[in-house]
């Protein structure tokens, strides 16, 4: 499987980066960009993205975060994750995710979810996350590390972490994106990992996201199919969806076209007649047209 990777964005959307104790700070420049990462290898990072101007959409885990000015959001760099900006100024911060969940083990650290509006906490990172991007050029690197120390201490007055039925329904999203290449995984695995019945979590999904475990799961391998299609247009649509879990192919393009209203090969063609860029500037995604429509302007 050709997947993309990127351990810091590309040359050219960076203004500068700072290396800043357990962390580092980069201002992103203000080209609108889109890209979408799938990580060869564990690097154990938590990445927050802050919105200065214009606005963006990023997804993850089956969650859709929109970034308007003023607001932030955080996301994994283990999991596969897509990034759509509009035009404008935008700083990211990284962290080491066990630093932060040992230092505030009660905070929500749900990825793609916007933060900055409505909670008092985050109401505050997110003033101390824009004040850093608009001193980006009166800040040394001792500054720089300071304001470090300041955002990780600051992230305890974040939101608190969901109540257990909650927190279940994330922990399974979470560990169907982590298995989903594995196309022996079944619904009972995922709530076999938690301790609990299928049926009592198949209740908690439905009752949160309205679909079962068994859902879910298929929408996900789905839509990743969907990405491969144009990621590697010489590979037969069988195979393809055989890597999914999709052994027959007619029940495969069955699904997908009650999905995404259209045939596996359509789909294809319309992906590579309009290529969004990566991350790695190699690749191609099918995911380009939903990931447009959250931000007017991404392109």
């Amino acid at each position: 499987m050709e997947l993309t990777h990127v351990a810091t964005p590309p040359e050219s959307m960076l203004e500068r980066a700072v290396r800043a104790g357990p962390g580092e700070l980069l201002w992103l420049g203000a080209e609108p960009f889109e890209v979408r990462c799938e990580p060869r290898v564990s690097t154990g990072l938590l990445k927050i993205v802050a919105v200065a101007e214009g606005e963006g959409v990023i997804v993850q885990a089956g969650r859709r975060a929109l970034l308007r000015e003023g607001t932030f959001a955080w996301f994994q760099s283990d999991t596969p994750f897509e990034l759509t900006m509009s035009r404008g100024r935008r700083l990211l911060l990284r962290l080491p995710l066990s630093a932060v969940q040992q230092r505030h083990p009660g905070v929500d650290l749900r990825t793609a979810v916007t933060r900055g509006e409505e909670h008092a906490g985050e109401r505050v990172v997110a003033g101390l996350l824009r004040q850093i991007l608009s001193e980006s050029s009166s800040l040394s690197e001792r500054d720089c590390v300071a304001a470090v120390g300041v955002v990780l201490e600051a992230i305890g007055m974040c939101g608190r972490a969901p109540a257990l039925p909650q927190a279940r329904v994330e922990r399974a999203l979470a560990d169907i994106e982590r298995r989903l290449g594995d196309p022996t995984l079944q619904p009972a695995d995922i709530a076999r990992a938690q301790g609990v019945s299928r049926r009592y979590l198949d209740g908690v999904m439905a009752e949160q996201l309205g679909c079962s475990l068994a859902a879910h799961i298929r929408r996900r391998r789905l839509e990743r199919a969907a990405s491969e299609l144009s990621l590697r247009p010489l590979e037969a649509v069988s195979e393809v969806a055989a890597r999914w879990g999709f052994r027959d192919t007619s029940h495969f393009t069955r699904l997908f076209r009650g999905h995404f209203a259209t045939t596996p090969a359509a789909y294809r063609r319309a992906a590579l007649d309009h290529p969004m860029r990566t991350c790695g500037g190699g690749g191609r995604t099918a995911d380009a047209a939903p990931l447009a429509r959250g931000s007017s302007a991404a392109g």
